[in-house]
């Protein structure tokens, strides 16, 4: 072989040897381009992204405490409405006696300014949370809780919070739910549900608190029955 051939030769080699080490097998998998969190809606309520929106819950390692003798109670705050026309439905599908709480100052506005009243008010309870002059003021309300085996909070979320107002109504009677049965539905424009749980527990510290919260966002306000009908049994409701 002479001399030209056998370099042509190993040239050929080399050319084979590059072009196998970068084949397409070797391309990296391409990611997934980056999740830019959404901007809160013009909300039912004033809410800001959660954290974790919509964890999977798993199995339920705590089962619902037992069904407890006693009527339902409904507690429940509305700015925009949107929690009143989520009872409304609730009602048709269970008997339950009705608190609505409403704030004790009227005719505040608490959209304007991108619900700067609100957001007052929820800082204030954010900064001392133990103290009852950080709530405001609430229409008085009486209720005997000794006839109640279920209580069924409704709630808006302000802020990735429970609207302030329904916060005094718990933080003034909580003590007195001791033992109760809990259910907690939750209103938001987008946002996740997790800090208004926090408030509930925080507010009712020896509450059975049924799993999961019904978590009912406001484009989903209109065709609410059958999200309620499915957590009624989720949680296994009985009258």
């Amino acid at each position: 072989m002479n001399m030209k051939k056998f370099l042509y030769l190993l040239f050929a080699m080399f050319i084979t040897v590059g072009l196998n080490a970068c084949s397409p097998d070797d391309d990296p998998e391409n990611e997934p381009p980056t999740e830019i969190p959404e901007n809160p809606d013009d909300p039912d309520q004033p809410d800001n992204p959660d954290p974790n929106p919509n964890p999977d819950p798993g199995p339920n390692p705590n089962p619902n405490p037992n069904p407890t003798t006693g009527k339902t109670l409904i507690v429940y705050y509305s700015f925009t409405n949107n929690v009143h026309t989520v009872v409304g439905d609730l009602r048709t599908q269970i008997e339950a006696d009705v608190i609505r709480v409403e704030p004790a100052e009227k005719g505040l506005d608490y959209a304007a300014n991108n619900y700067a009243i609100g957001s007052a008010l929820i800082q204030a309870i954010r900064n001392n949370p133990g103290n009852a002059s950080s709530y405001p003021a609430i229409d008085p309300v009486e209720v005997e809780f000794g006839q109640y085996g279920t209580i069924i909070v409704a709630a808006p979320l302000w802020w990735s919070n429970m609207a302030a107002p329904l916060q005094t109504f718990l933080f003034n009677h909580g003590a007195e739910m001791v033992g109760k049965r809990i259910g907690l539905i939750v209103s938001s424009s987008s946002s996740g549900i997790s800090g208004v749980e926090s408030d509930a527990k925080r507010l009712i510290p020896d509450g059975n608190f049924l799993t999961p919260s019904l978590w009912i966002r406001s484009s989903q306000t209109s065709d609410c029955h059958s999200m309620i009908a499915q957590w009624l049994e989720d949680i296994g409701y009985t009258e």
